[in-house]
């Protein structure tokens, strides 16, 4: 018969401390794991809404017709048109789309001379030029698309 020496195993409070540890190391994960989620559900809805405005672009140029992508800040969503913005008669093609996270809101949406919500991507290749904004709450990041008029060229800064 054999005994076991004190020890062969774990006390009770070598258990608790180390299971504290553990809840405070996985406490801290998961708020940076909250945070990094939000700043890429931001970044993610930029990256977006620019391949849609490259995409509208393409489009216009590639039918020959204008192509309106207008932007709703109420519902933090947008939606593509055939047809200039400033139509009353533009259909509407797909969308509308909406933000990758209610913490993600549309901004500040001034496109062509009377500061429309809507940019519209001519046949030539030209736009209105202007720009939205992409925020989230909580964070003073701010990603603003920009339209350049003459090339309809998007960039993000």
């Amino acid at each position: 018969m054999s005994h076991r020496g004190r020890d062969s195993g774990f006390t009770l409070i070598e258990l608790l401390v180390t299971m504290s540890l553990l809840g405070i190391m996985m406490a801290i994960a998961v708020g940076g794991w909250n945070s990094w989620a939000k700043a890429s559900a931001q970044s993610g809805t930029a990256r977006e809404i620019q391949s849609v405005l490259s995409q509208a672009h393409q489009r216009a140029v590639t039918e020959g017709t204008a192509i309106c992508v207008w932007f709703d800040v109420a519902g933090n969503s947008y939606t593509v048109y055939r047809g200039a913005c400033d139509l009353a008669s533009k259909a509407q093609i797909v969308g509308p789309y909406r933000t990758n996270s209610s913490a993600v809101r549309l901004a500040a949406p001034e496109f062509g001379l009377a500061d429309s919500a809507g940019v519209t991507m001519q046949a030539r290749g030209t736009a209105w030029a202007g720009s939205v904004a992409v925020e989230r709450d909580g964070s003073s990041k701010r990603y603003v698309l920009t339209v350049e008029e003459l090339t309809g060229r998007v960039s993000i800064s």
